[in-house]
C-alpha cells in the first residue's frame, strides 16, 4: 500500500525543499545583524573594545543536505561584517551548516525545520586589515558564537510550506474546530534524498517503516486512501459554511441558431393577399444566460480506475435564465402587381414603405429545475486552490422550457437547450475531497507557485498524484545578466563587478541594462566603480 497505511503519504525530493529555502533567501528573511560582547565584568571603559556590530548576510540561497532517517544540515554561504573599534569594518568569508531535525506541529499543522547546533567549516578573510593568528582564533570563536546564538534563540523553526500546509479545506470557518483533526504524523528521510510525512486524520494508523521513493525523479509524490477521501468530503460537508452554490451569468453569440421568419415573410404576403411583401434578416445573435445551480444533498462518490468517479444520489436545483436578441432588419415593400411574377409587368412595381433596423429580444425564459440523477460520471482533479476535487463532467438530465412564441425551428430549439444544458452541467459545484496538497491558495514569502508535470491516477484503493512545482518568480530561464546592480535603500547604482555589491542586502538589489535608466530612476553612480558618472 502505497499510504503506508497513512490517511496521506506525502514525499518531497530534497530540490523542492531547495526551492522554498531560495524564497526564504530572496525574501531576506535570514539576515542577522545585532551586538556582540565579550563579557560583563569589564569596566565601562572598555566598552569600545570589547564590543563588536555584526551583520551577516547569506550570499547565495541555502540548500538541503540529507544525511540519515531523521537528520539533515542546511548550508550556508554569508559574508560577516564584525565593527571593530567603534568604525573598522572586518569582512569574512563564512561557509557554515546547521544541523537540524524535522518536525510536524499537530497544532499549527505544519512541517518545520527545527534548527540545531552550527558548525562553522571556512572562513575567508576579505578585509584589507592584517590579521593575526591570535586574533583570528579569536574572531573564529566569535563567529561561531554569533551564529550559532541566532540559529538556536532567534530562528529555532524554519518553516517547509510546500505540502500540506495547514491542511486547509476551502470555506470553512476560522479556528482549530474546523481544522482537520490530525490523530498521527510521522517523518523520516529516505535514501538521503526525500523526505517523507506520514498523517492520519481520524485514525491513528500508518508505517513508514520500508516505505520505498516515489518520487520517481519529480519534486512531490502525495497518496490518499480512498477511505480518507470518503471521511474527508464528510467532514467538509458538516463543516463548511459554503453553501455549495454557484451563481453565473453570460453572454454569448450562438451562430447555429437561425429563427424561421429570416428570409421572404410568408405569412405577410398571404395576409395582405399580396401587396405588402416583408424581407427579415437577423444578425449578431446573442444569447444572455445564467442560472443559479445549489447541491441540495451530499453525494456518494465511488473511485473508478484513471481519474474517473461515478457519482450516486446527485441532487441539484438549477434556477436557469435565457434570452436571446439579434438585430432585426426588415425591409417592407408595396408589391403593385401582387401575386404576379415581378418579371411579367412593365412597371416597377416594388414600393419601399419601410426599413426597420433595431436590436430585438426573441425569447426570454426563467424556470428552476430541481434534478435528483441516480448515477453520474465525474473527473477527480487538482483544482485551483490545490485540493483534489470532483468535477462533474456528465449527468442524465434535460431542461425544457416552453417553446410559445419563439420563431426558432425544433432542431434549433433543442440545440438551445443542449447548450443550456452543457452550461449548467460544467457549473455544479465540484466536491472537495483532500486538504490542499501543494499549498493553500496565497503567496508564500511574496511568491507565487505553479505546478508542471501533474500526473494524477486512481489505482485500487488508492489515489496517487506527483507533480513538480515551479516558483514562478524563480524560473531557471537563461537570461543576460545586468550590467549594474542598484541599492533600493541608499539609491546607489554599481558595476555588477564592484565590491560593494556584496554589501546589499539581496531584496534590496535591483538590475540595469543600461546606465542611463538607473540615472534616470534617481540612481547615483557609485564613487568606486563608476566615477565617470559622477557629474557635479
Amino acid at each position: 500500500m502505497a499510504t503506508g497505511n497513512y490517511d496521506i503519504l506525502v514525499q518531497l525530493h530534497e530540490k523542492v525543499l531547495n526551492k522554498s529555502l531560495a524564497m526564504v533567501f530572496y525574501k531576506g528573511m535570514l539576515k542577522m545583524e545585532g551586538t556582540y560582547k565579550l563579557g560583563t565584568n569589564l569596566p565601562a571603559t572598555m566598552t569600545p573594545y570589547t564590543t563588536f556590530d555584526y551583520v551577516v548576510s547569506l550570499q547565495n540561497e541555502p540548500f538541503v543536505d540529507f544525511r540519515n532517517k531523521d537528520t539533515l544540515y542546511l548550508r550556508f554561504s554569508a559574508i560577516l561584517s564584525l565593527i571593530v573599534l567603534s568604525g573598522i569594518d572586518l569582512k569574512f568569508g563564512v561557509d557554515f551548516y546547521v544541523k537540524s531535525g524535522i518536525t510536524f506541529d499537530l497544532k499549527d499543522q505544519k512541517m518545520y525545520y527545527e534548527l540545531k547546533q552550527a558548525k562553522i567549516e571556512k572562513i575567508t578573510i576579505q578585509s584589507k586589515y592584517y590579521i593575526g593568528k591570535t586574533f583570528l582564533d579569536k574572531v573564529n570563536y566569535i563567529i561561531g558564537q554569533i551564529i550559532n546564538k541566532y540559529f538556536k534563540n532567534q530562528i529555532k523553526t524554519l518553516e517547509i510550506p510546500i505540502a500540506l500546509d495547514g491542511l486547509t479545506l476551502p470555506m470553512m470557518p476560522p479556528g482549530d474546530t474546523y481544522k482537520l483533526p490530525v490523530s498521527k504524523a510521522d517523518l523520516k528521510i529516505l535514501n538521503k534524498k526525500v523526505l517523507a510525512a506520514g498523517i492520519s486524520f481520524f485514525n491513528n494508523q500508518g508505517s513508514l517503516e520500508g516505505l520505498p521513493d516515489f518520487t520517481n525523479g519529480k519534486d512531490c509524490y502525495i497518496a490518499i486512501k480512498d477511505q480518507a477521501i470518503t471521511d474527508v468530503l464528510d467532514f467538509w460537508w458538516e463543516n463548511t459554511t459554503y453553501d455549495k452554490k454557484e451563481e453565473f451569468e453570460k453572454n454569448e453569440a450562438i451562430g447555429f441558431a437561425s429563427p424561421l421568419a429570416s428570409g421572404v415573410d410568408t405569412a405577410t404576403r398571404i395576409i395582405s393577399i399580396g401587396f405588402i411583401q416583408t424581407e427579415t434578416d437577423y444578425d449578431n445573435m446573442l444569447l444572455n444566460y445564467g442560472a443559479e445551480i445549489t447541491l441540495n444533498t451530499k453525494p456518494a462518490i465511488d473511485l473508478q480506475d484513471g481519474d474517473t468517479v461515478e457519482i450516486s444520489n446527485l441532487d441539484f436545483t438549477a434556477d436557469v435564465f435565457a434570452s436571446c436578441y439579434a438585430d432585426v432588419k426588415k425591409d417592407i415593400d408595396l408589391d403593385t402587381s401582387s401575386f404576379f411574377p415581378d418579371t411579367k409587368t412593365p412597371w416597377i412595381d416594388d414600393i419601399n414603405i419601410a426599413d426597420i433596423d433595431k436590436n430585438k429580444r426573441l425569447f426570454k425564459l426563467k424556470n428552476k429545475f430541481t434534478m435528483n440523477i441516480d448515477k453520474a460520471q465525474g473527473r477527480l482533479r487538482v483544482n485551483e486552490k490545490n485540493n483534489l476535487a470532483v468535477k462533474i463532467t456528465d449527468a442524465d438530465f434535460q431542461i425544457k422550457f416552453n417553446k410559445k412564441g419563439a420563431t426558432f425551428s425544433d432542431n434549433t430549439w433543442n440545440r438551445i437547450m443542449k447548450f443550456l444544458k452543457e452550461k449548467i452541467l460544467d457549473k455544479i459545484p465540484e466536491i472537495v475531497v483532500s486538504p490542499s496538497l501543494i499549498l493553500a491558495e496565497k503567496n508564500i514569502y511574496g511568491f507565487t507557485l505553479g505546478l508542471a508535470d501533474t500526473w494524477l491516477n486512481i489505482s485500487g484503493q488508492e489515489i496517487e498524484f506527483s507533480t513538480n512545482v515551479v516558483v514562478n518568480e524563480l524560473k531557471s530561464n537563461t537570461v543576460a545578466v545586468p550590467n549594474y546592480i542598484g541599492n533600493r535603500e541608499t539609491k546607489t547604482i554599481h558595476h555588477f563587478s564592484c565590491r560593494y555589491v556584496g554589501d546589499i542586502r539581496t531584496e534590496s538589489r535591483v538590475g540595469y541594462y543600461v546606465m542611463y535608466e538607473a540615472l534616470a530612476d534617481s540612481y547615483q553612480a557609485c564613487k568606486h566603480c563608476l566615477k565617470s558618472y559622477n557629474i557635479k
